[in-house]
């Protein structure tokens, strides 16, 4: 090889390790700004949920019925989710997200200035339009972060980063709520605001990969049915617990709401040292195995909700419950198993849709179940039977692990 050639080969050498060094270093500045929005945005809205249960039962006194109807008005941005992603189809995920989070920020802050339950059920509304945008399309940020590799430990990292986020903040409540006066809630929802505002700021510097796809606006094929089954299934599991569980502690064993923050903070310490060992237990066996064990764990734990009365017992369900509820990372694997090139985004979304159809109807079924037979237990009874109904849907599940693949759209 003549000096010029050598020359330019070792040049062009050089370059290439260089562009791979700055694209390293992109990219590892992408986990970092990802894993600040995760944690931002969790901690504020870990505030918000943590107290916001009892602010509606004393500042408007709610009963189990007016909890069913807000939480089914507000699930209605959900069944959208495929609609409106697919109207900004022409953002990058990350300008989508950005956008959600700057809207809940703006909602959630304002919550606590509504005069009357109307007003309030309006202003959660506005603010659960712009969480079912980012909610649609952050799985679909980690997937092309993870490039492929390891996707169910990532996302499980994610949700163990969000549940450190979580403990952090209900810790914060917690002292908080032993200084401030019972009835001082809007501070509480003013830092919620602010905490998801930042989360925004941040999610803006997001950048796309350079390998970005195409993205479909709205999909709906046959070969994704059992993914849409079961996310609808799994939508109607967390809304039975995630309102009723709860509710039942506030309403029928009059549990404070120091008890409350106490209860979920411990809950969240739990799922971030769970949750990433669990999202690699998906990648390392597949998804059959623990979305059965998870079936099987959600059955013991609504039977438990149905037919015990000591809230002790009550407690360790709930923990229970949320901690097997990261085995949820196991539907976003599945999916990205079997789909085609560019449709994860439009797929998220509409798998946001079909959780969704069950989120409007369950709460308020649930509620009505409640008051006009005046029996806590009864919603428990039917989120046995979904669970049951879950378990035989996973037996249709692939064995075997998660092959590598990179098919996440651009971020």
């Amino acid at each position: 090889m003549n000096p010029a050639a050598h020359w330019y080969t070792a040049a062009m050498s050089a370059h290439e390790i260089d562009l791979n060094s700055v694209d390293s270093g992109r990219h590892d500045a992408d986990w970092l700004r990802l894993s600040l929005v995760t944690f931002l945005f969790m901690f504020g809205f870990a505030i918000y949920s943590g107290v916001f249960q009892n602010f509606l039962r004393d500042r408007y006194c709610a009963g189990p019925l007016a909890l069913g109807q807000l939480e089914s008005i507000r699930e209605v941005p959900g069944l959208l989710a495929a609609i409106t992603a697919g109207t900004l189809v022409a953002l990058a995920e990350a300008r989508i997200a950005a956008l959600g989070l700057a809207v809940t920020a703006i909602g959630i802050g304002l919550t606590p200035a509504a005069p009357t339950y109307w007003i309030l059920v309006g202003a959660t509304v506005f603010w659960s339009v712009g969480f079912h945008l980012y909610a649609s399309v952050q799985p679909a940020i980690t997937l092309a972060l993870a490039r492929g590799k390891d996707s169910g430990h990532h996302l499980g990292r994610m949700a163990g980063l969000g549940s450190a986020a979580t403990f952090s903040a209900l810790g914060l409540a917690w002292l908080l709520s032993h200084v401030l006066p019972r009835d001082a809630y809007g501070l509480y929802f003013i830092l919620a605001g602010v905490f998801i505002g930042a989360s925004a700021v941040v999610c803006a510097g997001l950048r796309p990969p350079a390998n970005t796809l195409k993205r479909a606006r709205i999909i709906l094929r046959r070969e994704y049915a059992l993914f849409y089954l079961l996310t609808f299934l799994e939508g109607c599991r967390r809304q039975i617990f995630s309102i009723f569980a709860s509710f039942t502690l506030i309403l029928i064993y009059h549990v404070p709401l120091t008890s409350m923050l106490m209860l979920q903070f411990v809950n969240s310490i739990l799922i971030a040292i769970t949750a990433p060992r669990i999202g690699r237990i998906v990648d390392r066996i597949g998804e059959r195995g623990p979305l059965t064990f998870y079936s099987i764990g959600l059955i013991v734990v609504f039977l438990g909700y149905a037919t015990y009365q000591n809230v002790y017992a009550l407690y360790a369900l709930y923990l229970i419950d949320n901690v097997l509820f990261s085995f949820g990372v196991g539907f976003t694997t599945y999916l990205n198993r079997i789909v085609r090139p560019g449709e994860i985004t439009p797929c998220l979304a509409m798998g946001v849709t079909m959780n969704h159809i069950a989120a409007v109807t369950v709460p308020v079924g649930g509620a009505w179940l409640w008051k006009y037979t005046n029996d806590y237990q009864l919603p428990f009874w039917v989120g046995t039977a979904i669970a049951a109904v879950a378990l035989v849907a996973t037996r249709y599940l692939p064995h075997g692990p998660v092959p590598p693949r990179y098919t996440a759209g651009p971020v």
